[in-house]
């Protein structure tokens, strides 16, 4: 009876002793997460981008401050009289009327990460002036 029970001990010590350490693990804050393909949110996956960085790669901008991808920040914006009703974003983030705008966005991003930005989207073109 005593072979029997030392049998089956080191697996009852062995099934606590591994699911303590499975919950160890320390899950990455977002803000830490690398960006790239590897870590996408649902909106990337279905076409979109990725909102997940602190620089929004389609507009040009700090993710937290985007007018085109946060509905906060376009409220903000629109609230405070900084609006481009012609290009529908925030005045402020309008490198079609401000084209000096996208320098200033571009060194922030050098100075956080010592590296030049990725290219902003051709679409923020006017869209008037794609219909002439």
């Amino acid at each position: 009876m005593t072979k029997s029970w030392f049998r089956v001990s080191p697996a009852l010590f062995a099934m606590p002793v591994l699911f303590a350490l499975g919950g160890c693990t320390k899950e990455t804050p977002k803000a830490e997460q690398p960006k790239g393909k590897a870590v996408q949110t649902a909106d990337a996956a279905k076409g979109g981008h990725d909102h997940s960085g602190w620089w929004c790669d389609e507009h040009g901008v700090p993710e937290e401050v985007c007018g085109q991808c946060s509905a906060k920040a376009a409220k903000e914006a629109k609230a405070s009289g900084d609006w481009c009703a012609k290009h529908d974003r925030p005045d402020s983030q309008c490198f079609v009327c401000h084209p000096e705008l996208k320098e200033k966005f571009a060194a922030m991003y050098r100075a956080k990460y010592g590296k030049e930005p990725p290219p902003v989207r051709d679409d923020d073109k006017d869209k008037t002036d794609d219909k002439k």
